[in-house]
């Protein structure tokens, strides 16, 4: 059995060594642009008051800033090619969305969403759209939390699944090369570690534009992100390192686990340090690893049976476990 010091100590302190080495590879470029450009949004309704206090409800206090609330038209077809997400509310219940969607005719339809009606202080509707909006255009999290700070739980949220499922399934796909005798297990161990790193340092720059940071002094952030991810690559290192040299069927699961739960725990440690301007504390960081150990547990691989939920449902498909809400739940 190989002593710890060899060649799994030297892999973790030489990835902490050459983690600014990544990071210069990495183009933040093309988010950088996209989080800082206004998402253009159009809110339709039955009149134009309507239209404007579903805006309110949805985006808050003035949302004619950056929204496009107006009365929708019986005459000619609503094109929402022009926009990043379009939203029809119908406190009258005329079926308005249908008649939206309808004179979309062929155009773009799938960026449009219906705002549930509620009553007197109740929010739900408006946070399931949010959740809705932002999970079915994850590339527009980091601008819509970034411009509107109500869908900023929303948006972190969105980032943080995202990454760690993509994290996952990769962790998933690259323990093939592993099935070639020696030099696949080298290969897989240290090609997948240089993309998962890549990965959550992408997240944590997102969740960064979701916050609001000066996404030009991309130097700073970094140097706050580093402390954090860098030590989530320091643990995950060594576990991976371990798992790289098991057969495929005995890899797996935990190679998958560890990307999942590593991604997700640096997720909720960054969103946190945003919130609050300080790290969790090790109790946090504790819960944080555990509710990410439960999900990570959740997810459906090959080989694996499905349980089921305790009401007989079926979990989600490999790797599509929702997170939850990434807002703080510690206190």
């Amino acid at each position: 059995m190989p002593k710890l010091g060899g060649r799994g100590a030297f892999g973790a302190v030489g990835t902490v060594r050459n983690f600014m080495s990544v990071v210069k590879e990495i183009n933040f470029d093309e988010v950088r642009d996209r989080a800082e450009q206004v998402p253009k949004v159009l809110v339709l309704s039955t009149d134009s008051a309507a239209a404007l206090e579903a805006a309110i409800r949805v985006f808050g206090d003035q949302p004619e800033r950056y929204v496009e609330a107006r009365t929708w038209s019986e005459s000619g077809t609503t094109d929402l090619t022009r926009y990043d997400a379009a939203i029809v509310a119908d406190p009258g219940n005329t079926s308005l969305f249908d008649r939206v969607r309808k004179s979309a005719g062929r155009g773009r339809t799938e960026n449009l969403f219906s705002l549930p009606n509620t009553t007197g202080s109740e929010t739900k509707g408006e946070d399931r759209l949010r959740a809705e909006l932002v999970s079915t255009f994850p590339d527009l999290a980091p601008s819509f939390g970034r411009f509107f700070p109500l869908f900023r739980s929303a948006a972190v949220k969105a980032i943080v699944d995202e990454s760690a499922r993509a994290n996952a399934q990769f962790a998933l796909i690259s323990n093939i090369p592993s099935i070639v005798p020696i030099l696949g297990s080298f290969v897989s161990a240290g090609a997948d570690l240089i993309v998962l790193t890549k990965n959550q340092v992408m997240m944590s720059y997102k969740i960064a534009a979701a916050h609001g940071r000066d996404l030009h002094d991309q130097s700073g952030v970094i140097r706050e992100l580093a402390p954090v991810v860098g030590a989530g690559f320091l643990w995950r290192s060594i576990a991976r390192e371990a798992t790289s040299f098991l057969p495929l069927a005995a890899g797996t699961i935990p190679k998958v686990a560890i990307a999942y739960a590593g991604t997700f725990s640096v997720g909720r440690t960054i969103d946190y340090y945003y919130r609050y301007g300080k790290k969790p504390s090790k109790d946090q960081l504790k819960q944080f690893a555990k509710q990410a150990s439960e999900l990570a547990a959740k997810i459906d691989l090959p080989g694996r049976k499905d349980q089921g939920s305790p009401n007989g449902e079926h979990r989600e498909a490999s790797t599509g476990v929702p997170i939850e809400a990434s807002g703080d739940q510690t206190r």
